[in-house]
């Protein structure tokens, strides 16, 4: 004959699984439902008795910012981007554009297929996530730290990356923006960029951030061809400026030190 008791007793054996803390009917305080970890506590109320504490209710941890990241999904989707927020509700990924002023944009931009890489592998072709043109391999330098043997930006691109990360700049295109603002022209000579010459540089100040490590971003000085930036500017801050001033060179250390000035905020 089956027993009757058994709802009444499997009901029993799933109130025994939750911390006993408050039986009913003898506490003030309402019946605890975490789960039994030792001596009929939870973790919690054990680590209250350990402590030599009172037993009180557990608060439940209030949220203060979202679970994930708010910041903009896979380009094209209006979708948020859904990565662990770590702090201002943003992923790490976005956290570090908002710390750096930037417009927060999408972190898969240009996301596509494993089978769709592949083809386009097989065929020696790879696409490139900041201009997003389909190209040879061989505009793409080699890399062993991809699993295609290639750099992730094409050959184009690369130095606009490069640039972006030394000196902190929001975005690739904040780098064109910076260019395209001077008229690719150098800040102290004037001669105009032309295609086919080697790259100008971007020149800080040293006195900031190392010369070989990555600048902070608020030191960057101009934009200087090569000539001016390795051999002129480079003698006249070593030694010419203790020597005899030079116009043109002054005029440019001059208008950084008035920027730089008007961008710091006032001592305490």
């Amino acid at each position: 004959m089956a027993d009757t008791r058994i709802p009444e007793l499997l009901a029993l054996n799933d109130v025994a699984k939750t911390c006993e803390a408050f039986p009913p009917g003898t506490s003030p305080y309402p019946p605890c439902e975490r789960p039994i970890r030792s001596n009929r506590l939870c973790d919690a109320h054990n680590q209250q008795r350990a402590a030599g504490k009172e037993l009180r209710p557990i608060r439940r941890r209030r949220r203060t910012m979202p679970e994930f990241c708010t910041g903009p999904g896979v380009e094209g989707l209006g979708t948020p981007c859904g990565l662990p927020a770590i702090g201002g509700g943003l992923c790490n990924a976005h956290y570090q554009q908002d710390k750096r002023r930037g417009e927060l944009v999408p972190l898969f931009q240009l996301r596509i297929s494993q089978d769709e890489a592949y083809a386009l592998l097989q065929a020696d072709l790879k696409r490139c996530p900041a201009c997003k043109n389909v190209k040879p391999l061989g505009e793409f330098s080699r890399s062993s730290a991809q699993l295609s043997g290639r750099s992730t930006y094409c050959a184009a691109c690369q130095p606009d990356y490069v640039l972006m990360k030394r000196f902190n700049f929001p975005s690739m295109e904040a780098v064109r923006e910076f260019r395209e603002s001077r008229d690719y022209r150098c800040d102290i000579c004037t001669r105009q960029w032309q295609e086919g010459q080697g790259a100008f540089h971007i020149d800080h100040d040293s006195t900031c951030c190392p010369s070989r490590g990555p600048s902070c971003g608020k030191c960057v000085r101009g934009y200087l061809c090569k000539l001016c930036n390795t051999q002129g500017l480079s003698w006249y801050e070593l030694v010419g400026r203790s020597m005899a001033v030079v116009p043109v060179f002054e005029d440019y250390l001059r208008r950084y030190e008035r920027r730089r000035r008007d961008t710091l905020p006032p001592p305490a």
